[in-house]
């Protein structure tokens, strides 16, 4: 069964926060709806020449069932850019400005009509004029709002005050879980019999609805800190499902043995940590039996600070690139061993729970790994389909509209698996991995009957 994608044309998302209609500013008659349609959304949609594609709305362009308050404030935290109009001293554009900038750390762009003068609490941020009744004017104010964007999104400077007066804040959304197990399917220029897939919902849930083994994923991928700790089982992460599902354990559901992360410490002999970018190859343990994942790859994509959390290493992309190679080099293994080599895998988008980045880039970064991967190896590689998980709303829009960005188009109908129960997942040179399965062979493929 086919079926549809929220959008029909995906793309970033710009808020458009503003009065409304014709305002009066010291005695000077301001028409909104004409700066937004003359000035903010050709400013806004005019990056798609540099292959950027936002969506610009306001509030009162939503066709939309529901509270408008509530929709407002998500649309304030999932838009990867806000354009906040200060003219009037309106003071429910201050209202949203401030809710903006306790949610967001970047990018939100001030705009305001020539003579306006910034309130003291914001007296110190940059703002743009225009003059909405000279066009030399406006033609001004369209290009520094599209420069104020794309230095915005290129930077990781702070333009909160919020985020900037209280280092190490993180906003994080658990809204918008996707609960069906849904497949996307897109097909790269130069890569024939390879895809691109999107799988939606909770990864707990991958495989059980595959019917044949190849249609079943062979490799997990578990994001984990340089010394390759994986998460407590509480946590919400992939590393903590992973490890948790794969353990064995009695009847009432409690780990009798730790396999994946006992064989993981294995792996590493002592050491302490791993460089940045490489994979560690274990078991699967109970997944074998249950859910027919054959083996797991571990990533070293963040790194800790004493007392200061979790960083994405540089060039997180690298990672994806060394799973896929390492998917290869077992496959070779796995064929000399008379064993079929690994056709699939699949992988969380990396570095995404602090919110504090873009989402659509780290996308964009990661599939284009995936994409240059299959293209340049098209003819050796023993991968048909690399699978990214969209475990919420937020991440298949950003999935999708880094795609589309890219260029890389649908592979036919999408294919769409029975709906399931919903459920939280949370979270190159170096693609070397520390130790070969045990025996020279990865583990032999468990296709047995599930749980």
């Amino acid at each position: 069964m086919a079926n549809e994608e929220p959008n029909d044309e995906p793309g970033r998302l710009c808020f458009v926060i503003m009065p409304f209609g014709e305002k009066d500013d010291h005695g000077t008659l301001i028409d909104f709806d004409a700066v937004y349609a003359k000035i903010i959304k050709p400013a806004v949609e005019a990056l798609a020449t540099d292959g950027i594609h936002f969506r610009c709305l306001r509030c009162d362009e939503v066709e939309q069932a529901g509270l408008i308050h509530e929709r407002m404030i998500n649309y304030i935290f999932d838009a990867e850019v806000a354009v906040v109009d200060i003219s009037t001293a309106n003071p429910n554009v201050f209202y949203e400005l401030g809710v903006r900038h306790a949610l967001r750390d970047r990018v939100t762009v001030l705009i305001r009509r020539e003579g306006t003068r910034n309130p003291f609490n914001i007296a110190g941020m940059n703002s743009i004029d225009y003059d909405a009744s000279d066009p030399e004017k406006i033609a001004q104010a369209r290009s520094m709002i599209g420069s104020f964007i794309r230095n915005g999104m290129l930077s990781s400077t702070r333009d909160s005050l919020v985020h900037a007066a209280v280092p190490g804040l993180e906003i994080s959304s658990r809204q918008g879980s996707i609960a069906a197990s849904r497949i996307f399917r897109y097909t790269p220029a130069h890569a024939h019999g390879r895809e691109i897939r999107l799988i939606t919902g909770n990864l707990r849930n991958v495989n059980l609805n595959s019917g044949a083994a190849d249609d079943q994923i062979d490799i997990w991928v578990s994001s984990e800190n340089i010394n390759m700790q994986m998460a407590r089982i509480f946590d919400a992460s992939i590393s903590a499902l992973i490890r948790y599902l794969g353990a064995r354990r009695d009847d009432v559901g409690d780990i009798v043995e730790d396999t994946i992360a006992d064989e993981l410490r294995a792996k590493m002999r002592g050491r302490q940590q791993v460089n940045p970018g490489m994979v560690v190859s274990t078991g699967s343990g109970s997944l074998a039996d249950s859910h027919h994942v054959r083996r797991i790859f571990h990533v070293a994509s963040v790194y800790g600070v004493i007392g200061g959390g979790y960083h994405p290493i540089a060039q997180v992309e690298q990672c994806i690139t060394a799973a896929l190679l390492q998917a290869d080099r077992e496959s070779a293994w796995a064929e000399k061993a008379g064993e079929r080599p690994y056709r699939s895998i699949v992988l969380p988008l990396l570095t995404t729970g602090s919110g504090s980045g873009s989402l659509v880039d780290n996308a964009r970064k990661q599939l284009d790994a995936a994409r240059n991967y299959l293209e340049a190896r098209a003819a050796v590689t023993r991968l048909e389909r690399v699978y990214f998980l969209a475990p919420t709303k937020r991440h298949l829009s950003a999935l999708q509209v880094a795609l589309a960005e890219l260029g890389i188009g649908k592979a036919g109908a999408d294919d769409a698996a029975p709906a399931t129960a919903a459920g939280d997942a949370a979270s190159t040179d170096s693609a070397r991995a520390v130790d070969a399965p045990s025996g020279g062979a990865p583990g032999n493929g468990a296709c047995g009957a599930g749980p």
